[in-house]
Order: C-alpha cells, then structure tokens, then sequence
C-alpha cells in the first residue's frame, strides 16, 4: 500500500504530495521533535521490494549527507535499507525546479544563464572535491529557492569516485538529452562528465534550445556520439564570443579537451560575466528571480552601456576585441546610436590613415616628385566618402593584387549582405557580423541608398499601440490599423504599448507589397503579491509554492491580455482558494481570507 498525506513515517507526518519522478514521491513533511519543515522522499512501493533500488537510494543519502554547501540540498536523515518505507529526509525547499521555471520565463540576456550556471558549478566543485559524481545534471534537477538561492538536487544516480582510479565504469542511467559520449559509449565516467552535462545545461539556457536533439532518446544518442551541434552564437547572437567559446570547450567530444575541473569552468564564467559588468551572481540572481520582467528591462541598459564603454576603451589596443563588444551592444540594441556613431567616427580615422599609409608607399616606390605626391595626398585625404567608396570598389573588381601595395579595407565579397568591417580582413574573420541594415565599408559607415515606395495596410494589437518605420518618429495608431508606406526592399516596423506591452520589431521582406502585416505585441507579465497576517498560513499560485509579501510573475499567454490565477492559503487545518483575473505589466496585492 503507497503512503498517503497524513501518514507518519517515523518521527515525520507527511503534510501534502509536492513532487513525483521514476524512483520516488516527495512530500512536504513536519518533524515533530525538531519542529520543522522538511521534504521526504520516500521510494516506490515496487521499487522498495528490490533490493538493489533501495541500495541506490541508500547510495544517494550516502553521497549527499558528506555534502554541506549552499547550492547543494541538505539532507537531513535516512530510514535504513531494512526500514518497511524507504525514504530520505532533506530539507524542504520553498520554490520551483529550473525547468518549470525556463518554462514560464524567457531568459532574454545569456548572462542570466551564465549566472545559474557558475552556481551550479560551484555546487559540483564541492561534490567533487569530496569524490562525488552527480551523472544526471539537468534542469529538472535544479531548483530555484523563493529567495533566489540556486540549489543541485537529486544525487539519485550519483558515484563515489575512487579517488585513485578517478573513473568509474558508465552505465546508462540519467536523462538521454544530458549524457556525454562516454556515458553513452558505457566508457570511463569522471568528473568531465559533468562538465559535458553542465555545457548542454548552459546552451540550453542562452539559447532556448537543446544542443542535441532527435525524434527519441536512439536518435538523440546517437547525435551525442557524434557531438555535432549548432554553435550558440549562430542560435542566438546575443550569446558572443567569448561565452560561445566557453559552451564549446564544455562541449567537446574528448573529456581531455574539456575543462580539466568544474571550478576552471566556473571561473570562465565569472570572468565573462566580469567584463559584462556583473560583479556577483548570487546578489544579482535573488533580483532577478524576485522580479524576472523588471530585472530584464533594466539588465538591458547595464549591458548596453557597460559593454559600449568596454568596447571605446578597446579600439586603440585590440579592434577586434573592440568589435566584439560592439557587435554585442548592436545584437541588443541594434539602432544604438551611441555605438553607430562612434564606428562612423573610428572608420573615418582609419580610411585617412589607410589613404597615407598607401600614398607613403607609391612614394617611397618611385622616388621621385616628392613635393607633387604630398600636395597628391592632401588632395587624396579631402576626397568625399563617395569617391573613396568607389575607388575602393575599383581595386576590389581589378584582375590581381599589386603586392607592392598595403593592405587596405575591401567591399566585401558578399556585396549583398551588408556587415561590419573595422579591422584587416584577418582580423574580421574571427567575428560573425551583427549589422544588417547599414554596413561599414572600408571602416566608413555607408547607407543603402533611398529607393522607390510601396504601401501596405498596418494592423497593431492590441489597440492604442504606436509604430515607428525604422528609427523614425514613433506615430500613434489608437484605431489599430491604417495604410502606410515604406521604401522598397527590406524594412524594420517597430511597435510599442508601454501600457501593458514589450517593444516589438517585424521586418517587411523585400518583396512584401500590398496586403496586410499585422503584429501583435507581447503582452508584459503580472505581478502578483500574497499576503496574510495569519500564523503558519503557507501560499500556492497556479499550484506552484510562492512566498507571502513577495512578488510572483504571472505570465500572460492569453490574447485578451489578461490571465486568470489560482491562489490557495492553507495552514493544517484550513484552506482559502479562489481565482483571480490579472492585467499586463498589473501589479495586484491578494490578501488571504480564512
């Protein structure tokens, strides 16, 4: 018989079910002699019958009561293996999991993941410095505290690494989606196992997809064996360099080329987040999940402003480091004034240092006119930006290089799609370009030139949204819809309701003429805040834990900009439960009502 809510299990009454996986259910649970609140995990009925099952929940309790680290659940007590219930006793922790959490909320910023993820690492540095591989991290198995605390859970298929050996033989137990090619191959299992699992954790998260994927868990193996996936920065161009790079080394196919050590991967994302400005993951994390939609709307303008900076300070000793930054800046805010201004100034200065440098060498070649070649060069320095432009262009079309000749910027090859070029060609190979409305050619900032018309019928939701064409004057649009006009080729609408909704960015193909583009915007989550003035009242929204006095966000999904909510009270004895509609961007105050 399966042990019920109200039942006593030892010196533990089981209050309410509040999770369930393949080998147990958790319940919160109250210990009557510490008089405090606990999770119990107790085994499955038909898995408690065999004896090796109980053996790997005692090896769980085993490898986590060595434990004691912050992001790590404590575990206090175990029943034994020869107890009539199997179960574990930890602390009870008042949150959700990762998952249910990305699930809900977009993460819009890559340092959002680089934070969960440095402490994830720090937790299996401590496991691993006690000999203890966790072998099945994922995000069901993290969990996210009401204060914002991270926390690595379930060590269920966890192994006490012999220290000496520092391997262990791979068996096929975990998540297909997080196993590493040696876990899959049944090879030799350390600690780099986890590096690999944290490095698919990470892509995840910045990314909003899974780095393998495949119809079942044979076709999702089988592209693991294989380790070919997407690169980051091509999924999501937010992610950059230098965090791709990180990605990419946790997820090499050879454990020898990944991070020899969690904690070296740790620190790389430390140093990340450094040069984007954030200083401490644990305090920035506690605001974030406090308040995700407020937090992310400010992140914004940190990261724009302290990667921009970043990126000035750069250009005289490392243009390509420069350009990194910049293109990170522009793949937030692409119409960054600031930036788009400084790259058109920086271009300037180096097309006139390109046009001495090769006015210099036909000198130095010929030896002779010198004063003529000066007064040349004076005359060469004033030439417009479009007579430069075309002179670039013809010795871009010219039959073979005079390898006499410095190195000068070029149009690039791929003269229709438009991309920053800063730096030598060498340089700019490293970086994948993030302009696509404007170009840089020979480090000038160069327009598309104006073409002819064309006009289309513009529908916005909801209503009273205003739009902008390009970064034009935003322009009212209260009865929703009206017929307007754009230049031929590809244009940018942009649409806004700061109301109840996020900015919103729709691209008309080129080819786009007549009809109607409709955008609806994304409506901006709720904040709901639960309060009770009643002792010992615990508070669920939408059947998930929440905290009394703080904030929960409340996406909204439906159309009509509003959602409807579950909020439920309850102490031992008595429950409150209604249903309440909340707004866009709303924040609403609920008060308990026994």
């Amino acid at each position: 018989m399966s042990v019920q809510p109200g039942q006593t299990l030892g010196k533990y009454r089981l209050i309410e079910r509040v999770g369930q996986g393949g080998m147990a259910v958790v319940y919160r649970g109250h210990d009557t002699v510490l008089k405090r609140e606990v999770a119990v995990k107790v085994l499955h009925h038909h898995l408690a019958e065999h004896r090796e099952a109980r053996e790997r929940f005692g090896r769980e309790a085993e490898a986590v009561a060595k434990l004691r680290h912050e992001n790590i659940l404590e575990i206090h007590d175990f029943s034994g293996l020869d107890s009539d219930e199997t179960y574990i006793v930890t602390e009870f922790i008042d949150g959700c999991t990762l998952k249910e959490f990305i699930t809900d909320n977009a993460l819009r910023f890559p340092e959002i993941g680089a934070m969960i993820t440095s402490q994830v690492c720090k937790a299996l540095a401590h496991a691993h410095g006690l000999g203890v591989l966790h072998r099945d991290v994922k995000p069901e198995n993290i969990m996210i505290r009401s204060d914002g605390v991270v926390k690595l859970t379930d060590f269920g298929i966890a192994q006490m690494i012999d220290l000496q050996r520092m391997t262990v033989t791979g068996q096929l137990l975990g998540s297909p989606a997080y196993m590493s090619p040696e876990h899959v191959e049944g090879g030799n299992l350390d600690f780099r196992t986890d590096v690999f699992a944290v490095g698919i954790v990470l892509y995840q998260l910045v990314t909003g997809e899974l780095p393998f994927n495949g119809k079942n868990p044979h076709e999702i193996l089988k592209r693991i064996a294989d380790c070919e996936f997407p690169e980051a920065t091509r999924v999501n161009p937010r992610v950059g360099r230098e965090l791709g790079a990180i990605i990419a080394k946790a997820l090499q196919r050879s454990a020898d080329d990944r991070f020899a050590d969690i904690s070296l991967m740790q620190q790389a994302l430390d140093r990340f987040l450094e040069g984007s400005g954030i200083q401490s993951s644990k305090e920035e994390l506690a605001r974030f999940f406090d308040a995700p939609a407020a937090y992310q709307m400010a992140l914004e303008k940190r990261l724009v402003h302290h990667l921009a900076e970043r990126g000035k300070k750069l250009t005289g000793s490392d243009r390509v480091g420069a350009l990194e930054l910049f293109n990170r800046v522009l793949s937030i805010d692409e119409h960054n004034e600031e930036v788009l201004e400084y790259l058109h100034k920086l271009g300037a200065r180096q097309r006139n240092q390109r046009i001495a440098m090769a006015v210099l060498a036909t000198m130095l070649l010929a030896g002779l006119a010198v004063v003529a070649k000066v007064r040349f060069a004076s005359r060469a320095a004033a030439r417009s930006d479009l007579a430069w432009d075309a002179a670039i262009a013809e010795d871009a079309q010219s039959p073979a290089e005079d390898a006499s000749t410095p190195d000068a910027a070029r149009v690039p090859a791929d003269a229709g799609t438009p991309s920053l070029v800063l730096a030598d060609a060498a340089e700019t190979e490293e970086v994948e370009p993030l302009i696509r409305r404007k170009k840089i050619d020979a480090g000038a900032l160069v327009d598309d030139p104006p073409l002819a018309k064309r006009s289309f019928s513009l529908k916005l939701s909801p209503r009273g949204s205003e739009y902008r064409i390009g970064a034009g004057s935003w322009i009212a649009l209260s009865s929703g819809s009206a017929d307007i006009s754009v230049p031929a080729g590809e244009q940018e609408i942009w649409a806004r309701n700061e109301s109840c909704c996020e900015e919103t960015r729709y691209v008309v193909p080129a080819d786009r003429n007549g009809g109607v583009v409709a955008i609806n915007l994304g409506y901006l989550p709720a904040q709901v805040i639960p309060r009770c003035e009643i002792a010992n009242v615990r508070v669920k929204i939408n059947g998930r834990p929440a905290v009394l006095g703080r904030s929960a966000t409340i996406p909204i999904t439906r159309l009509v900009g509003t959602e409807v909510v579950r909020i439920a009270f309850f102490s031992e004895d008595r429950v409150d439960e209604r249903s309440v509609t909340v707004g866009a961007k709303k924040v609403v105050e609920h008060e308990c009502k026994f």
